[in-house]
Formats: structure tokens, C-alpha cells, sequence
């Protein structure tokens, strides 16, 4: 009886701490302490935050959580409506520092953690994450940003290692892909303004301020395609230097809804065959330079 008397004691206890936590939560003061460390790692980026609450257990939940530039703060990088904060105690205890994020952002979702190596603002760090049924076509400032229309459903795995003031800097591995989506061409590629295209998979690597494209591939009714090559980083990213090789291939896709055995038809669909075509890409994202080889 008596066991049992403390253990109601210790578990009231416990809620009623736990319920004056989540009420008295000074959400502000902690919004206002990670706005100030991300502006204090890079200050070109904002974060702001709506509102803030506590989470369970150990973690906290940001809600409608926007990263941008500081010079065009309404033109958000990353725009999330949920993400939730935790620390992992662990690991904690045996003196590292890794968070586990779990985000719901463009009607899709983004997990992983983040380990540091130290508390300090600008300490080292790395990243695993996964993204998973993100339509990239909700992202509204995502066009200005590359120059051009895009859509699809973007999955994939993503590591990191770097610092948040140099991030070009760092290394990491991403292996993508897209579903169902459109990319709009700078200009007519076979006679198509955009491409439409079923899959779009890739294996991106980042060394020595390098990415190095692999095993991209493009898989539609109109074309396929395949392209590798590097890119070479520049702070201002959109002066990056591009040298990308690849090929494409017209379909029976091009012809539409167009149905039937004529003998033109099987001729147009057998001519596609040998359209065939090489191509290179140079100069930066900012003004890329396509040509057939």
C-alpha cells in the first residue's frame, strides 16, 4: 500500500511538471534564441518561426518555419509547415549532439538527423536525411531560383558533411529521384519546349567544390536520356561552371494520342530510332549552353 502511495506521488508529480512545462513553455524566448544562432552561422540566412511549442519527449516543434535569404526575406528557400525537434538523450550523455528532425513541407515529408561535433554556432556537422513525396511544384519561388518551370514528386536519400558558413566546401552523396514531372527547356530541344517525363533518377556527389553528376537518367513517352558530367562551384552559385555530356532519344511518345499500324506511322515511329543525338552543356546555371554534337 505504501509502495503504491509514492508511485501515485511520483506519477502526479511527473504530469503536473510536465503539464506546467507545456504551459509555462517560453516559446519565445527559445524561437527568438535559434533565429539569432542561425543569423549568428550564416547571416545571410533568416529563419523565422510563427509559434513554437514542446514536444514528446525531449523535443520541440516548430510550426510554419521559413528559411531565406536576408535580402529577400518573402521569397522563403524552404517553407515548412510542421517540424519537430528532438534531442537524443543517449547520445547526449555520452557527450555528443545529434537532433532527429522530422519535417511535413510541400505534401511530403523530410526526416533524418544532425550531428554536431560541438556547440559552437560554426562547429562542424553532418547530416543524413530522406525525402519522401515532396511536389516540388509547390515550391513557389523554386522556378525564379533555377530559371525555369519545374514539377514531379522528388524522393531520395541525402548524407552531408560540412559547415554552415561554407557549405560549397563540404562533402556529401545524394542519390535522387523524380516521379511524374516536367522540367521547361531554356529552348526547343527536338522541336519540345518541355520535357515530360515518367522518372528522373540521379547520383550527385560533392567533393573539393565539385559536384559530380552519375547515373542521371530520363524515362518518358516522349524521350529518354542519360547525362554526366561536373559542376564547378562558385560562391555565387549561379556563375557555377557547368561541363555536362549526354544523349537523347525521341519516342513513339512524341506522336501523341496517334494509334494505328499505317505504314507512315510504323515508318515515322522506326525513323525515331536514329534521331538518336549527343549533346554537351557549358557555360554557368545562370546562362547554360546547350548544343548537339
Amino acid at each position: 500500500m505504501k509502495k503504491g502511495k509514492w508511485i501515485g506521488y511520483l506519477l502526479y508529480c511527473v504530469l503536473l511538471t510536465v503539464a506546467l512545462l507545456y504551459y509555462r513553455f517560453p516559446s519565445d524566448s527559445i524561437a527568438a534564441y535559434l533565429e539569432s544562432v542561425v543569423a549568428k552561422a550564416n547571416p545571410r540566412i533568416l529563419l523565422s518561426l510563427e509559434s513554437l511549442r514542446p514536444g514528446f519527449p525531449l523535443s520541440v516543434d516548430l510550426i510554419d518555419a521559413r528559411i531565406s535569404l536576408r535580402k529577400a526575406p518573402r521569397k522563403p528557400l524552404l517553407s515548412v509547415k510542421n517540424v519537430s525537434l528532438g534531442l537524443e538523450a543517449w547520445a547526449f550523455l555520452h557527450g555528443t549532439h545529434v537532433y532527429h528532425f522530422d519535417a511535413h513541407a510541400y505534401h511530403g515529408n523530410i526526416e533524418g538527423n544532425v550531428r554536431f561535433e560541438n556547440l559552437e554556432p560554426m562547429a562542424p556537422f553532418t547530416t543524413t536525411m530522406k525525402l519522401k513525396d515532396l511536389h516540388i511544384g509547390r515550391h513557389p519561388y523554386l522556378p525564379p531560383l533555377i530559371g525555369r518551370d519545374v514539377s514531379g514528386v522528388l524522393g531520395g536519400d541525402i548524407v552531408y558533411t560540412g559547415q554552415y558558413d561554407s557549405l560549397i566546401e563540404g562533402v556529401g552523396e545524394a542519390i535522387l529521384h523524380i516521379s511524374e514531372g516536367s522540367v521547361q527547356l531554356l529552348q526547343p530541344i527536338l522541336g519540345l519546349e518541355s520535357l515530360q517525363f515518367d522518372r528522373l533518377s540521379m547520383k550527385i556527389t560533392l567533393k573539393n567544390r565539385k559536384v559530380a553528376l552519375s547515373d542521371v537518367g530520363l524515362e518518358g513517352r516522349a524521350v529518354k536520356g542519360q547525362l554526366s558530367g561536373t559542376i564547378i562551384l562558385n560562391n555565387d552559385i549561379p556563375s557555377s561552371r557547368l561541363d555536362l555530356r549526354g544523349t537523347i532519344e525521341p519516342l513513339g511518345g512524341l506522336f501523341g494520342d496517334l494509334k494505328g499500324d499505317s505504314n507512315p506511322l510504323k515508318f515515322l515511329r522506326q525513323g525515331l530510332k536514329k534521331l538518336k543525338r549527343s549533346f554537351v552543356i557549358r557555360g554557368t546555371l545562370r546562362d547554360p549552353e546547350f548544343k548537339f554534337m
